[in-house]
């Protein structure tokens, strides 16, 4: 059973201060989440002046990747669950001083996506909205001819040791990483309603990118 959302947002307004520095611990057992960030942006094939939804964005971690990519002709909007995770994100935007960056507080499943979007990300997400499908869908019909979605997250590994998961599940627990939430599989939805799909995984399977590109017309 999936953790209901407003648990999954006390979990991260207690734990937001400290949330950066666990993706650090991650990385002390070869996690490189900075990497594969960098790689799923890629993903979205962005250009100077596109428009970018980050779902999920959490403390800001992507911004960089992402306003180095677009510049300060294009626009981004952060959208997050958790007020003490965007405190964090705007003091992020105030010290870059990005004047391009709009966040918003909203359940993914009730925020109203704008029209004419040239890519959208979500990281670290879908493991805790059983709606997927509908948001992925949703994503598809907001987003330009040709747009792209890229979505970074984890699930139940292949190839890695079962001790090494037990670790990722210990250091991820106060953010409700539990089982369940590697058993969703919403790249069926991607590739159900986009064109051009691909997933790739590292970390033994664990980690996955799934990306696809909007088609002409609506799904």
């Amino acid at each position: 059973m999936a953790i209901s959302r407003e648990k999954v947002r006390d979990m991260y307004q207690l734990g937001a201060k400290r949330y950066d520095f666990t993706t650090v611990l991650f990385r002390l057992i070869g996690l490189r989440m900075k990497a594969y960030r960098s790689l799923a942006i890629k993903k979205l094939l962005l250009q100077q002046g596109n428009f970018v939804i980050e779902l999920g964005c959490g403390t800001g971690l992507n911004f960089p990747f992402i306003m180095e990519q677009i510049g300060a002709e294009g626009r981004l909007i952060g959208v997050d669950l958790t007020p003490g995770m965007l405190d964090i994100a705007r003091e992020r935007i105030r010290r870059a001083g990005w004047k391009n960056v709009e966040l918003i507080q909203s359940d993914i499943t009730a925020y109203a996506f704008p029209g004419r979007v040239n890519g959208v990300l979500a990281t670290g997400l879908f493991g805790y909205i059983p709606e997927y499908d509908r948001v992925i869908n949703a994503v598809s019909q907001c987003l330009v001819p040709g747009g792209h979605l890229s979505i970074l997250d984890g699930k139940q590994p292949e190839n890695l040791p079962s001790w090494l998961f037990k670790i990722v599940l210990k250091l991820g627990g106060p953010f409700g990483y539990t089982p369940e939430y590697f058993n969703v599989r919403p790249w069926e939805s991607v590739e159900r309603y986009f064109k051009e799909t691909s997933i790739e995984t590292m970390y033994g399977g664990m980690i996955y990118i799934s990306s696809g590109t909007a088609s002409s017309s609506p799904a």
